[in-house]
């Protein structure tokens, strides 16, 4: 396993893996998003299409397609082939922050200061949720696909996806929302922002816990696939984990010679990847 993949060139400002593990996928300002062995570290695709920095790209739950977000399109490729399969247009500003519904029917996508939420098969935009005052950097779908969250401004918003009425509004952070997640268990809601990462309870939005420990700006944050562990990343170039249910530091990473945008569990729960301004993706195994 290899401790750091390069070839971006440019920051990295997300990293994924596949549903199986056996892949990892990059987004960086320069323009690309990149499929990488993960056993390996070997390039198997550069995805070419957006004229500008990729903010945001994940795989698709069936493993077979891969969406990304940059300029002001939402993008889907063929996961094999590395081909563009849609285009989808109609955000105003660039697109900050994409993610797919587990069952990968719906694609939901913040940028300006709207979260839209897309057919993933047509492209066809479904919904509209207006409420954020100021720029969205993040968003993601609940397990159950009942809900999306997104982060605005210093604020959270947590939308009905079929509907899209506004059912919550968390606030707590002193500063932007970079990044956040469901756990897997659909029970609680992790936030990135300031100097601190947040637990809320997906239930009723009450904040659980807040973990300091990063002495700069949070960027990325994650769960672990049991739902135990937080992962997350920071200006400061330290990736960090926690005990999700204590709150408690359970270890820092340090390595990357730049700010740690994105980070990711894989699948298996043994190994985590961060994606970093000094361009590259590095892979850490952890044994908590």
């Amino acid at each position: 396993m290899p401790e750091t993949i390069a070839g971006h060139e440019g920051p990295v400002g997300s990293v994924g893996y596949s549903p199986d593990g056996r892949r990892i996928v990059s987004a960086a300002a320069d323009a690309t998003v990149r499929v990488w062995d993960a056993e390996s570290g070997a390039e198997i695709l550069c995805l070419r299409g957006h004229e500008g920095e990729v903010t945001s790209a994940a795989y698709c739950p069936d493993g077979r397609r891969i969406v990304s977000g940059g300029d002001k399109t939402v993008r889907v490729w063929d996961a094999e082939s590395g081909a563009e399969i849609l285009c989808l247009r109609g955000h105003e500003g660039e697109v900050t922050a994409v993610a797919p519904s587990r069952d990968g029917r719906r694609i939901v996508s913040g940028g300006d200061r709207t979260v839209r939420i897309w057919d993933a098969d047509t492209g066809a935009e479904l919904r509209r949720l207006r409420g954020h005052r100021m720029g969205v950097w993040s968003v993601a779908y609940s397990p159950d696909g009942r809900n999306v969250v997104s982060g605005g401004g210093q604020t959270i918003r947590i939308w009905d996806a079929v509907g899209g009425a506004e059912l919550g509004l968390l606030c707590g952070h002193s500063g932007g929302v970079w990044s956040l997640a469901f756990s897997p268990d659909g029970h609680r809601i992790v936030s990135a922002g300031d100097l601190t990462v947040r637990v809320w309870r997906a239930e009723d939005g009450a904040q659980r816990h807040c973990l300091h420990g990063h002495e700069t700006l949070v960027l990325g944050v994650a769960y672990g696939p049991d739902s135990r562990h937080i992962v997350s990343g920071a200006a400061d170039g330290t990736v960090r984990i926690w005990d999700a249910r204590t709150g408690a530091e359970l270890a820092c990473l340090r390595g990357h010679e730049g700010a740690v945008a994105s980070v990711a569990y894989s699948p298996d729960g043994r190994h985590v990847i961060s994606g970093s301004a000094d361009k590259t993706v590095r892979v850490w195994a952890v044994e908590v």
